[in-house]
Protein backbone atom coordinates (compact mmCIF):
# COMPACT_ATOMS: atom_id res chain seq x y z
CA UNK A 1 0.00 0.00 0.00
CA UNK A 2 1.47 3.44 -1.27
CA UNK A 3 1.41 6.31 2.02
CA UNK A 4 -0.19 9.50 -0.22
CA UNK A 5 0.00 11.12 2.64
CA UNK A 6 2.98 13.37 3.67
CA UNK A 7 2.47 13.51 7.45
CA UNK A 8 2.35 9.71 7.85
CA UNK A 9 5.16 9.76 5.43
CA UNK A 10 7.16 11.84 8.39
CA UNK A 11 5.03 10.36 11.27
CA UNK A 12 6.53 6.87 10.06
CA UNK A 13 9.98 7.54 9.14
CA UNK A 14 10.37 9.02 12.16
CA UNK A 15 9.11 5.61 14.12
CA UNK A 16 10.92 3.49 12.00
CA UNK A 17 13.88 6.11 12.83
CA UNK A 18 13.08 5.79 16.48
CA UNK A 19 12.59 1.90 16.72
CA UNK A 20 15.75 1.44 15.22
CA UNK A 21 17.52 3.65 17.92
CA UNK A 22 15.49 1.96 20.57
CA UNK A 23 17.21 -1.18 19.32
CA UNK A 24 20.57 0.52 19.28
CA UNK A 25 20.37 2.18 23.00
CA UNK A 26 19.29 -1.21 23.82
CA UNK A 27 22.30 -3.04 22.17
CA UNK A 28 24.68 -0.78 23.44
CA UNK A 29 23.35 -0.87 26.75
CA UNK A 30 23.48 -4.59 27.58
CA UNK A 31 26.94 -4.82 25.68
CA UNK A 32 28.62 -2.06 28.07
CA UNK A 33 26.64 -0.88 31.00
CA UNK A 34 24.23 -4.17 31.14
CA UNK A 35 27.53 -6.26 31.11
CA UNK A 36 28.96 -4.09 33.58
CA UNK A 37 25.77 -4.18 36.35
CA UNK A 38 25.63 -8.32 35.48
CA UNK A 39 29.27 -8.85 36.78
CA UNK A 40 28.75 -6.59 39.72
CA UNK A 41 25.33 -8.46 40.53
CA UNK A 42 27.25 -12.09 40.11
CA UNK A 43 30.42 -10.92 42.21
CA UNK A 44 27.79 -9.55 44.95
CA UNK A 45 25.22 -12.31 44.20
CA UNK A 46 28.74 -15.05 45.32
CA UNK A 47 29.39 -13.15 48.36
CA UNK A 48 26.15 -13.36 49.25
CA UNK A 49 25.95 -17.33 48.80
CA UNK A 50 29.39 -17.44 50.28
CA UNK A 51 28.23 -15.99 53.52
CA UNK A 52 25.08 -18.39 53.28
CA UNK A 53 27.36 -21.01 52.94
CA UNK A 54 29.12 -20.66 55.80
CA UNK A 55 25.40 -20.52 58.29
CA UNK A 56 24.60 -23.48 56.31
CA UNK A 57 27.54 -25.29 57.18
CA UNK A 58 27.73 -24.00 60.57
CA UNK A 59 24.28 -25.29 61.50
CA UNK A 60 25.15 -28.99 59.84
CA UNK A 61 28.27 -29.19 61.91
CA UNK A 62 26.22 -27.97 65.09
CA UNK A 63 24.18 -31.50 64.64
CA UNK A 64 26.40 -34.14 62.94
CA UNK A 65 24.88 -37.05 64.42
CA UNK A 66 21.05 -36.07 62.58
CA UNK A 67 20.75 -36.26 59.07
CA UNK A 68 20.50 -32.59 57.49
CA UNK A 69 16.50 -33.24 56.18
CA UNK A 70 16.01 -34.21 60.58
CA UNK A 71 18.07 -31.03 61.35
CA UNK A 72 15.47 -28.65 62.86
CA UNK A 73 17.83 -25.50 63.55
CA UNK A 74 18.95 -26.37 59.49
CA UNK A 75 15.20 -26.78 58.35
CA UNK A 76 14.45 -23.85 59.73
CA UNK A 77 17.55 -21.88 58.84
CA UNK A 78 16.33 -23.21 55.31
CA UNK A 79 12.47 -22.49 55.32
CA UNK A 80 13.34 -18.75 56.42
CA UNK A 81 15.49 -18.07 53.57
CA UNK A 82 12.67 -19.15 51.50
CA UNK A 83 10.37 -16.94 52.96
CA UNK A 84 12.20 -14.19 53.27
CA UNK A 85 13.62 -13.82 50.21
CA UNK A 86 11.14 -15.93 48.03
CA UNK A 87 14.00 -18.62 46.90
CA UNK A 88 14.00 -21.97 46.73
CA UNK A 89 16.19 -24.30 48.36
CA UNK A 90 16.64 -28.06 48.53
CA UNK A 91 19.25 -30.52 49.65
CA UNK A 92 20.96 -33.47 47.40
CA UNK A 93 23.24 -36.27 47.69
CA UNK A 94 26.35 -36.80 45.62
CA UNK A 95 24.03 -39.10 43.36
CA UNK A 96 21.70 -35.90 42.83
CA UNK A 97 19.06 -37.56 45.02
CA UNK A 98 16.78 -34.76 46.55
CA UNK A 99 16.66 -35.43 50.73
CA UNK A 100 15.23 -31.77 51.57
CA UNK A 101 13.09 -29.24 49.70
CA UNK A 102 11.83 -26.14 50.75
CA UNK A 103 8.99 -25.90 48.16
CA UNK A 104 6.33 -27.79 46.79
CA UNK A 105 6.26 -29.59 43.73
CA UNK A 106 9.02 -30.87 41.28
CA UNK A 107 12.52 -30.05 40.94
CA UNK A 108 13.25 -29.43 37.19
CA UNK A 109 16.10 -26.72 37.09
CA UNK A 110 18.84 -27.91 35.27
CA UNK A 111 22.31 -26.93 34.69
CA UNK A 112 22.00 -27.68 31.14
CA UNK A 113 19.36 -25.05 30.29
CA UNK A 114 21.85 -22.47 31.72
CA UNK A 115 22.40 -19.24 29.84
CA UNK A 116 26.24 -18.68 31.40
CA UNK A 117 28.06 -19.90 34.19
CA UNK A 118 29.93 -18.53 37.06
CA UNK A 119 32.56 -20.21 39.20
CA UNK A 120 33.50 -19.27 42.10
CA UNK A 121 37.08 -20.23 44.25
CA UNK A 122 34.72 -22.01 47.26
CA UNK A 123 33.23 -24.32 45.00
CA UNK A 124 30.32 -22.74 43.98
CA UNK A 125 28.70 -22.73 41.37
CA UNK A 126 26.33 -19.98 39.77
CA UNK A 127 23.97 -20.61 36.86
CA UNK A 128 22.10 -17.91 34.55
CA UNK A 129 19.00 -18.73 33.08
CA UNK A 130 17.29 -16.76 30.09
CA UNK A 131 13.85 -17.57 29.55
CA UNK A 132 10.63 -15.12 30.48
CA UNK A 133 12.76 -13.11 32.94
CA UNK A 134 16.45 -13.62 34.74
CA UNK A 135 16.95 -16.78 37.09
CA UNK A 136 19.53 -17.88 38.85
CA UNK A 137 20.52 -21.05 40.11
CA UNK A 138 23.22 -21.38 42.56
CA UNK A 139 24.87 -24.65 43.69
CA UNK A 140 26.52 -24.82 46.78
CA UNK A 141 28.64 -27.60 48.41
CA UNK A 142 28.19 -28.76 51.76
CA UNK A 143 30.40 -31.26 53.77
CA UNK A 144 28.78 -33.68 55.86
CA UNK A 145 30.31 -37.04 57.49
CA UNK A 146 32.82 -37.04 54.39
CA UNK A 147 30.21 -36.77 51.80
CA UNK A 148 29.79 -34.34 49.41
CA UNK A 149 26.23 -32.76 49.73
CA UNK A 150 24.94 -30.16 48.07
CA UNK A 151 22.69 -27.02 48.43
CA UNK A 152 20.62 -25.87 45.49
CA UNK A 153 19.32 -22.17 45.75
CA UNK A 154 16.68 -21.01 42.72
CA UNK A 155 15.67 -17.24 42.45
CA UNK A 156 13.42 -16.09 39.56
CA UNK A 157 14.31 -12.71 39.78
CA UNK A 158 11.51 -11.68 37.24
CA UNK A 159 8.66 -11.14 39.82
CA UNK A 160 10.17 -8.71 42.00
CA UNK A 161 12.92 -6.45 39.83
CA UNK A 162 12.32 -6.53 36.41
CA UNK A 163 15.01 -4.13 35.44
CA UNK A 164 15.48 -4.47 31.52
CA UNK A 165 11.46 -4.73 31.36
CA UNK A 166 11.58 -1.24 33.25
CA UNK A 167 14.35 0.05 30.94
CA UNK A 168 12.24 -1.18 27.85
CA UNK A 169 9.10 -0.22 29.00
CA UNK A 170 10.51 3.24 29.90
CA UNK A 171 12.29 3.76 26.07
CA UNK A 172 8.78 3.14 25.07
CA UNK A 173 7.28 5.67 26.98
CA UNK A 174 9.53 8.25 25.94
CA UNK A 175 9.31 7.35 22.30
CA UNK A 176 5.58 7.41 22.53
CA UNK A 177 6.12 10.93 24.12
CA UNK A 178 8.18 12.43 21.45
CA UNK A 179 5.79 11.10 18.79
CA UNK A 180 2.94 12.81 20.74
CA UNK A 181 5.18 16.27 20.54
CA UNK A 182 5.87 15.50 16.97
CA UNK A 183 2.31 15.73 15.55
CA UNK A 184 1.74 19.52 16.23
CA UNK A 185 5.10 20.22 14.26
CA UNK A 186 4.01 17.64 11.46
CA UNK A 187 0.73 19.38 11.21
CA UNK A 188 2.22 22.63 11.04
CA UNK A 189 4.57 21.80 8.49
CA UNK A 190 1.77 19.88 6.19
CA UNK A 191 -0.62 22.59 7.33
CA UNK A 192 1.91 25.13 5.25
CA UNK A 193 2.13 22.96 2.33
CA UNK A 194 -1.50 22.65 1.69
CA UNK A 195 -2.00 26.40 1.85
CA UNK A 196 0.71 26.74 -1.16
CA UNK A 197 -0.91 23.81 -2.64
CA UNK A 198 -4.62 25.13 -2.38
CA UNK A 199 -3.18 28.26 -3.75
CA UNK A 200 -1.06 27.05 -6.54
CA UNK A 201 -4.38 25.19 -7.75
CA UNK A 202 -6.80 28.48 -7.20
CA UNK A 203 -3.75 29.65 -9.66
CA UNK A 204 -3.54 26.85 -12.09
CA UNK A 205 -7.39 27.65 -11.95
CA UNK A 206 -7.66 31.38 -13.54
CA UNK A 207 -6.92 33.21 -10.08
CA UNK A 208 -4.47 35.02 -11.39
CA UNK A 209 -4.61 36.91 -8.28
CA UNK A 210 -3.97 34.48 -5.57
CA UNK A 211 -0.92 34.81 -3.54
CA UNK A 212 0.13 32.47 -0.13
CA UNK A 213 0.78 33.58 3.22
CA UNK A 214 3.43 31.37 4.32
CA UNK A 215 5.68 33.75 7.22
CA UNK A 216 9.21 32.46 8.22
CA UNK A 217 12.61 31.65 7.03
CA UNK A 218 12.32 28.22 5.98
CA UNK A 219 12.60 26.22 2.79
CA UNK A 220 8.78 26.31 2.75
CA UNK A 221 8.44 29.90 2.97
CA UNK A 222 11.11 30.60 0.57
CA UNK A 223 8.88 28.46 -0.92
CA UNK A 224 6.10 30.33 -0.56
CA UNK A 225 7.66 33.36 -1.77
CA UNK A 226 9.39 31.93 -4.50
CA UNK A 227 5.65 31.02 -5.88
CA UNK A 228 4.69 34.70 -5.51
CA UNK A 229 7.60 36.15 -7.39
CA UNK A 230 6.20 33.84 -9.88
CA UNK A 231 2.23 34.79 -9.93
CA UNK A 232 3.39 37.95 -9.64
CA UNK A 233 5.36 37.82 -13.00
CA UNK A 234 2.75 35.58 -14.70
CA UNK A 235 0.07 37.97 -13.84
CA UNK A 236 1.55 41.01 -14.93
CA UNK A 237 2.99 38.99 -18.38
CA UNK A 238 -0.62 37.56 -19.31
CA UNK A 239 -1.72 41.34 -18.49
CA UNK A 240 0.76 42.74 -20.94
CA UNK A 241 0.17 40.12 -23.08
CA UNK A 242 -4.09 40.96 -23.20
CA UNK A 243 -3.27 45.07 -22.82
CA UNK A 244 -0.80 44.74 -25.89
CA UNK A 245 -3.20 42.48 -28.04
CA UNK A 246 -6.59 44.99 -27.38
CA UNK A 247 -4.13 48.24 -28.08
CA UNK A 248 -2.50 46.50 -30.74
CA UNK A 249 -5.92 45.57 -32.38
CA UNK A 250 -7.16 49.16 -32.06
CA UNK A 251 -4.22 50.92 -33.19
CA UNK A 252 -3.98 48.54 -36.37
CA UNK A 253 -7.88 49.78 -37.36
CA UNK A 254 -6.43 53.30 -38.52
CA UNK A 255 -3.71 52.39 -40.73
CA UNK A 256 -5.48 49.55 -42.22
CA UNK A 257 -8.75 52.17 -42.66
CA UNK A 258 -6.75 54.56 -44.41
CA UNK A 259 -5.56 51.67 -46.92
CA UNK A 260 -8.22 50.41 -47.30
CA UNK A 261 -9.91 54.02 -48.44
CA UNK A 262 -6.39 54.77 -50.52
CA UNK A 263 -7.07 51.86 -52.36
CA UNK A 264 -10.77 52.82 -53.20
CA UNK A 265 -9.59 55.91 -54.57
CA UNK A 266 -7.14 54.03 -57.00
CA UNK A 267 -9.77 52.31 -58.23
CA UNK A 268 -12.36 54.84 -58.73
CA UNK A 269 -9.19 56.65 -60.36
CA UNK A 270 -8.13 54.17 -63.13
CA UNK A 271 -11.81 53.96 -64.00
CA UNK A 272 -12.29 57.79 -64.20
CA UNK A 273 -11.00 58.77 -67.56
CA UNK A 274 -8.28 61.52 -67.60
CA UNK A 275 -7.04 60.42 -64.24
CA UNK A 276 -3.63 62.21 -63.86
CA UNK A 277 -0.47 60.31 -62.20
CA UNK A 278 0.22 62.52 -60.14
CA UNK A 279 -3.01 61.77 -57.60
CA UNK A 280 -2.38 58.25 -58.07
CA UNK A 281 1.11 58.69 -56.92
CA UNK A 282 0.02 60.75 -54.18
CA UNK A 283 -2.14 57.76 -52.90
CA UNK A 284 0.27 55.64 -53.40
CA UNK A 285 2.53 57.38 -51.22
CA UNK A 286 0.30 57.83 -48.77
CA UNK A 287 -0.05 53.95 -48.95
CA UNK A 288 3.72 53.58 -48.18
CA UNK A 289 3.77 55.73 -45.60
CA UNK A 290 0.98 54.18 -43.51
CA UNK A 291 2.74 50.92 -44.33
CA UNK A 292 5.90 52.33 -42.87
CA UNK A 293 3.85 53.50 -39.63
CA UNK A 294 2.13 49.53 -39.49
CA UNK A 295 6.08 47.97 -40.31
CA UNK A 296 6.81 50.51 -37.12
CA UNK A 297 3.90 49.68 -34.96
CA UNK A 298 4.58 45.87 -35.04
CA UNK A 299 8.61 45.96 -34.79
CA UNK A 300 7.85 48.12 -31.55
CA UNK A 301 4.64 45.67 -30.41
CA UNK A 302 7.46 42.43 -31.15
CA UNK A 303 9.90 44.78 -29.07
CA UNK A 304 8.05 45.56 -25.98
CA UNK A 305 6.55 41.76 -25.99
CA UNK A 306 10.36 40.42 -25.77
CA UNK A 307 11.28 42.46 -23.12
CA UNK A 308 8.00 40.81 -21.32
CA UNK A 309 7.99 37.12 -22.08
CA UNK A 310 12.33 36.62 -23.70
CA UNK A 311 14.41 38.56 -20.56
CA UNK A 312 17.85 37.62 -21.33
CA UNK A 313 20.80 38.28 -19.12
CA UNK A 314 22.60 41.69 -19.17
CA UNK A 315 26.01 41.81 -20.06
CA UNK A 316 27.38 44.38 -18.50
CA UNK A 317 31.18 45.98 -19.34
CA UNK A 318 32.60 48.71 -17.83
CA UNK A 319 32.79 52.22 -19.54
CA UNK A 320 33.38 55.62 -19.85
CA UNK A 321 29.78 57.40 -19.68
CA UNK A 322 30.20 60.74 -20.76
CA UNK A 323 32.51 59.67 -23.57
CA UNK A 324 29.70 57.46 -24.48
CA UNK A 325 26.87 59.52 -24.26
CA UNK A 326 28.50 62.29 -26.22
CA UNK A 327 29.52 59.73 -29.23
CA UNK A 328 25.80 58.97 -29.62
CA UNK A 329 24.91 62.87 -29.54
CA UNK A 330 27.43 62.91 -32.27
CA UNK A 331 24.90 60.76 -34.01
CA UNK A 332 22.17 62.75 -34.23
CA UNK A 333 23.70 65.49 -35.52
CA UNK A 334 22.74 64.87 -38.94
CA UNK A 335 18.93 64.40 -37.82
CA UNK A 336 19.05 67.59 -35.71
CA UNK A 337 20.42 69.90 -38.79
CA UNK A 338 17.38 67.94 -40.86
CA UNK A 339 15.00 68.90 -38.53
CA UNK A 340 16.49 72.66 -37.81
CA UNK A 341 17.16 72.01 -33.75
CA UNK A 342 19.25 73.47 -32.03
CA UNK A 343 21.43 71.08 -29.51
CA UNK A 344 22.54 72.27 -25.75
CA UNK A 345 25.03 69.97 -24.30
CA UNK A 346 25.82 69.96 -20.61
CA UNK A 347 28.16 66.90 -19.86
CA UNK A 348 30.68 66.58 -17.15
CA UNK A 349 33.54 64.12 -17.06
CA UNK A 350 33.22 61.54 -14.44
CA UNK A 351 34.06 58.06 -13.66
CA UNK A 352 33.24 55.13 -15.77
CA UNK A 353 29.73 52.96 -15.36
CA UNK A 354 29.39 49.62 -15.65
CA UNK A 355 26.08 48.73 -17.24
CA UNK A 356 24.63 46.91 -20.24
CA UNK A 357 25.71 49.19 -22.91
CA UNK A 358 23.39 47.97 -25.43
CA UNK A 359 20.64 48.35 -23.19
CA UNK A 360 21.71 52.00 -22.15
CA UNK A 361 22.18 53.11 -25.63
CA UNK A 362 18.49 51.57 -26.84
CA UNK A 363 17.03 53.94 -23.92
CA UNK A 364 18.68 56.85 -24.86
CA UNK A 365 18.06 56.41 -28.74
CA UNK A 366 14.58 55.90 -27.59
CA UNK A 367 14.11 59.22 -25.83
CA UNK A 368 16.53 60.99 -28.36
CA UNK A 369 14.35 59.86 -31.42
CA UNK A 370 11.09 61.17 -29.04
CA UNK A 371 12.73 64.65 -28.83
CA UNK A 372 13.72 64.97 -32.35
CA UNK A 373 10.27 63.68 -33.74
CA UNK A 374 8.23 65.89 -31.25
CA UNK A 375 10.35 68.95 -31.38
CA UNK A 376 9.30 72.00 -34.03
CA UNK A 377 11.63 73.06 -35.90
CA UNK A 378 14.11 76.08 -34.64
CA UNK A 379 13.67 75.01 -30.92
CA UNK A 380 16.59 73.31 -28.33
CA UNK A 381 17.09 69.77 -27.16
CA UNK A 382 19.32 69.82 -23.69
CA UNK A 383 20.94 67.21 -23.26
CA UNK A 384 22.80 66.69 -19.79
CA UNK A 385 24.79 64.25 -18.00
CA UNK A 386 25.81 64.07 -14.36
CA UNK A 387 26.46 61.81 -10.73
CA UNK A 388 23.42 61.70 -8.81
CA UNK A 389 25.08 59.52 -5.50
CA UNK A 390 28.47 58.09 -5.17
CA UNK A 391 27.55 55.16 -7.20
CA UNK A 392 24.59 56.33 -9.63
CA UNK A 393 24.55 57.61 -13.03
CA UNK A 394 22.13 59.81 -14.82
CA UNK A 395 21.32 61.84 -18.42
CA UNK A 396 18.35 63.68 -19.50
CA UNK A 397 16.71 64.80 -22.77
CA UNK A 398 14.75 68.16 -22.61
CA UNK A 399 12.82 69.18 -25.63
CA UNK A 400 9.74 71.55 -26.29
CA UNK A 401 6.38 69.85 -25.24
CA UNK A 402 2.66 70.85 -25.63
CA UNK A 403 0.98 71.56 -22.25
CA UNK A 404 0.20 68.54 -20.14
CA UNK A 405 -1.82 68.23 -17.15
CA UNK A 406 -0.52 65.99 -14.09
CA UNK A 407 -2.78 62.45 -15.44
CA UNK A 408 -1.28 62.46 -18.89
CA UNK A 409 1.94 62.87 -17.17
CA UNK A 410 1.05 59.79 -14.69
CA UNK A 411 0.20 57.91 -18.09
CA UNK A 412 3.62 59.05 -20.21
CA UNK A 413 4.91 55.20 -20.14
CA UNK A 414 1.95 53.20 -20.71
CA UNK A 415 1.49 51.37 -24.12
CA UNK A 416 0.13 53.21 -26.83
CA UNK A 417 -0.50 56.61 -25.19
CA UNK A 418 -0.03 59.81 -26.79
CA UNK A 419 0.05 63.16 -25.77
CA UNK A 420 -3.17 65.13 -26.52
CA UNK A 421 -2.70 67.85 -28.44
CA UNK A 422 0.55 66.36 -30.68
CA UNK A 423 1.06 66.46 -34.16
CA UNK A 424 3.83 64.15 -34.64
CA UNK A 425 2.80 60.52 -35.47
CA UNK A 426 3.54 57.61 -33.33
CA UNK A 427 3.25 54.37 -32.16
CA UNK A 428 3.21 55.24 -27.95
CA UNK A 429 5.42 52.33 -27.50
CA UNK A 430 8.96 53.97 -27.08
CA UNK A 431 8.33 55.21 -23.70
CA UNK A 432 7.28 52.12 -22.50
CA UNK A 433 9.95 50.19 -23.87
CA UNK A 434 11.93 52.85 -21.96
CA UNK A 435 10.29 51.88 -18.98
CA UNK A 436 10.73 48.23 -18.74
CA UNK A 437 14.63 48.42 -20.12
CA UNK A 438 15.45 50.82 -17.15
CA UNK A 439 13.77 48.24 -14.78
CA UNK A 440 15.68 45.25 -16.38
CA UNK A 441 18.85 46.69 -14.97
CA UNK A 442 17.63 48.08 -11.67
CA UNK A 443 17.19 52.00 -13.16
CA UNK A 444 14.36 54.70 -13.03
CA UNK A 445 13.32 56.79 -15.36
CA UNK A 446 11.12 60.23 -14.23
CA UNK A 447 8.88 62.64 -16.37
CA UNK A 448 8.77 66.25 -15.29
CA UNK A 449 6.81 69.09 -16.99
CA UNK A 450 7.95 72.57 -16.29
CA UNK A 451 6.15 75.43 -18.97
CA UNK A 452 6.76 74.08 -22.16
CA UNK A 453 8.70 71.61 -21.86
CA UNK A 454 9.16 67.97 -20.98
CA UNK A 455 12.53 66.24 -19.35
CA UNK A 456 12.84 63.01 -19.20
CA UNK A 457 15.88 61.75 -16.86
CA UNK A 458 17.29 58.35 -16.67
CA UNK A 459 19.44 57.11 -13.37
CA UNK A 460 21.77 54.12 -13.28
CA UNK A 461 22.67 52.60 -10.12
Amino acid sequence: MTIKRLYLKILFAFLGILLITILLTMGLFMVTAGRCYKSYLDHETLAKLKIFKVMVQKEVERHKDLPPEKNPDLVQLLDTCTALFDVKLWLTEPKNHIIFQSFKGPVNFLPDRAHRQVHHDSGITLYHYIIKWNKYHAVIPISYRNQGLRLHLFVDTGKTNRHEGLFLMGVIVIGITATLMLLPAISYITRRINRLNQSALEFAGGNLSVRTDIKGHDEIAKLGDTFNRMADRLERLVRNSKELTANVSHELRSPLTRLRVSKELILDKLEQKGASDDAIIRLLNNMESDIGDLDTLIEEALALSKIDYQESALEPETFRFSDFIKSMVNAYHPLLSRNDLILDLNIRDFGKARQDKALVKSVFSNLMDNAIKYSPPGNTIRVSAETVSPKGLAFSITNTCVPMSQQDLDRLFNPFFRIPGQKASGTGLGLAIAKKQMLRCKGTIRAEHTGREICLTVCLP
